[in-house]
């Protein structure tokens, strides 16, 4: 056992493929910056709002100065640059993973299951190796046989395969199986293509159960050689249709998920094809024939070397790999029992919010909100004040703001303070009215109307009885 997992986890493998995926995540994360530049993300998300929803234990999180975050996001740019050019690429990635984690941690209506992936990804590339080639560093380096850990390219496909996996089990949920979100979904494929090729009837047969089968299997498929191929298709077809006919509003992220596929490759045969494309004379420029040639035996008695010392040590760890073991293990174990948290706090993490976010549970609800009204009534008096809560909030964080009811008791603290520095009574309470659409059942109450709000905790584990149960009509 310990010798398959030391083979698993240090088998010197090719590069190739961890050193084109950092150009390939480099590439999109520099698209995306620029996105985040023309749509001026730093003042509509962060800096205009006039109140921010936090999340519960990260409160802390402020946006600083419009300045000092233009600054941020400038360099988050350069940093994007240099990670695709692999100079000071573990600074780079270190300097993009806060930055864009940063950006999305200010507010949690700006949550987004893609952008915590994204945040994920950059944290693994800090410490694997994916500058050894393709890069400004591996100028320094005349072999062609360069060796890394395999552990490198394991948890970046660990990475991508999360989504997959976890996405499975939440659909397994009634959410998924006894709501008519499904249909909701279907909705939006009226008037496509896709309505002369497949019957209405089966394309939603295939959106309810099909994307189970697909989220089950996807990783699989591509993990096996075999079936790699037929992977290979589905990934296309599915990530396709998802960002160009089910949603309008997942961006980059089918396509970078499609590129993603590299990492279940072998990274010998993407060498092999790499070198193939390129001049042969470039592998060894300013080099003889005699020189290549003893170059290239010494290669290969350097790689038999490895592979033989790797077989009679197997079994034998030395400290660094020790160390590293441990922490792969924590990260892959918190990884995999973190998503799961909602166990603990809620039987309808969509409905109660809790334990929702980092938890890869992906288009799993529509609340569309039909009644949303702010009241403050003096508790000495009754008197009783109407707030214009839209004036306060952006279209976002209207749109977001019921993905979890915490937000409302953080929007009644907000107001509190201000009420009692505009009118002469103290001692108010907050009250907020919100009637939302769940998953396609009818209008309903979704925290209790009389509750107040200022008085409660954000805390996961606190009485949530404000919360109204789900009443699936």
């Amino acid at each position: 056992m310990l010798s398959y997992l030391k083979r698993f986890l240090f088998n010197p493998i090719n590069p190739s493929i961890i050193c084109l995926y950092r150009i390939i995540f480099g590439c999109f994360m520099l698209y995306q910056v620029i996105v985040y530049y023309k749509m001026d993300y730093t003042y509509q998300f962060m800096a205009g709002p006039q109140v921010l929803f936090p999340y519960n234990g990260l409160e802390f999180i402020i946006p600083v100065q419009i300045e000092i975050l233009k600054v941020i996001h400038f360099i988050l740019l350069i940093s994007t640059i240099f990670i695709i050019v692999g100079y000071r690429y573990r600074l780079a990635s270190l300097v993009f993973f806060l930055g864009f984690t940063y950006f999305y941690l200010v507010d949690v209506t700006l949550y987004n299951n893609h952008f915590y992936l994204i945040s994920l990804i950059s944290l693994a590339l800090i410490f694997i190796n994916a500058d050894v080639k393709y890069s400004i560093k591996s100028k320094k380096f005349i072999s062609q046989n360069i060796r890394i850990p395999a552990w490198n390219q394991h948890i970046l496909i660990f990475l991508i395969s999360l989504p997959y996996f976890f996405g499975a089990i939440a659909k397994l949920s009634d959410n998924w199986l006894k709501t008519d979100l499904p249909l909701l979904i279907f909705e939006n494929v009226k008037d496509t293509i896709l309505n002369g090729l497949i019957p209405d009837d089966l394309f939603l047969i295939l959106i309810k159960y099909g994307a189970i089968i697909y989220d089950f299997s996807i990783v699989f498929l591509l993990l096996n050689k075999k079936t790699r191929k037929i992977g290979v298709i589905l990934l296309l077809i599915f990530n396709l249709t998802n960002g160009n006919i089910l949603f309008d509003d997942i961006g980059l992220f089918p396509l970078l998920m499609i590129f993603s596929t590299i990492l279940f490759f072998d990274s010998e045969n993407i060498n092999n094809y790499i070198i193939k494309l390129l001049p042969s004379k470039n592998q060894y420029k300013n080099l003889n024939k005699l020189e290549i040639k003893l170059l290239k035996r010494k290669e290969k008695n350097n790689l038999l070397e490895q592979k033989n010392h790797n077989n009679l040590n197997r079994i034998s760890w030395n400290n660094n790999e020790k160390i590293t073991t441990l922490f792969l293990t924590l990260f892959f174990l918190f990884h995999l029992l973190f998503p799961l948290r909602h166990f603990l706090l809620t039987n309808n993490p969509e409905w109660t919010g809790l334990g929702s976010h980092f938890s890869w549970r992906m288009k799993m609800q529509s609340k569309e909100i039909t009644n949303f009204n702010v009241y403050a009534i003096n508790r000495n008096t009754n008197y009783r004040v109407n707030i214009d809560v839209r004036s306060y909030l952006s279209k976002n964080q209207i749109k977001h703001i019921a993905d979890d009811p915490r937000n409302l008791i953080y929007l009644a603290k907000y107001f509190y303070p201000l009420i009692e520095k505009n009118y002469r009574f103290r001692d108010w309470k907050v009250i907020i009215e919100l009637e939302v659409k769940f998953n396609g059942f009818k209008s309903q109450n979704y925290i209790s109307p009389s509750a107040d709000l200022v008085r409660l905790d954000t805390n996961p584990f606190s009485n949530k009885n404000w919360i109204l149960p789900l009443k699936k009509i």
